[in-house]
């Protein structure tokens, strides 16, 4: 996950709304996340997924701002080019989506992808969540500021 970000292309990460000038070293992010992974459940501050094709690592998705049992922000990243605008990701994203409800149990997911990224704002809507809104923030510590779309979805009452 951390080398998909390192060795994108600038270009490709202004695209997403990242500023590439705000990336920590791979070291020191890898750290980071090695020490978010052994933190108990509850404290952990990102949740990821592995996107697995043919037994070959092509994509992630994670949650972020955790309210435990309630909701989070999802994320999506399709990391093999050839892959894109297949369907594949958006079957993956499905199955995250659904695994998030599960586990952690949350109610509400909630997604805000640079209004300017189409391909996440397509997945968004393909997949039922719903367009509640665009406001402009920095919506994370390696993004530049920027207008997200925010898109919600509520876990199916069974």
């Amino acid at each position: 996950m951390v080398d998909y970000f390192i060795q994108s292309t600038d270009d490709f990460l202004r695209g997403m709304g990242i500023d590439p000038a705000t990336l920590p070293t791979r070291e020191d992010w890898l750290a980071e996340v090695w020490d978010d992974h052994h933190k108990p459940g509850q404290e952990k501050d990102r949740i990821y997924l592995a996107w697995l094709l043919d037994g070959e690592l092509v994509g992630h998705s994670s949650i972020n701002k955790i309210q435990w049992a309630e909701e989070a922000s999802i994320h999506l990243h399709l990391w093999k080019p050839l892959l894109r605008r297949s369907g594949i990701g958006t079957e993956f994203f499905r199955r995250s989506v659904n695994h998030f409800f599960r586990e952690p149990g949350l109610k509400k997911l909630y997604c805000e992808p640079y209004a300017e990224n189409p391909a996440p704002n397509r997945v968004l809507s393909k997949l039922g969540f719903t367009l509640v809104g665009t406001y402009k923030t920095i919506p994370g510590k390696t993004c530049f500021e920027q207008n997200v779309n925010r898109w919600e979805l509520h876990r199916p009452q069974v």
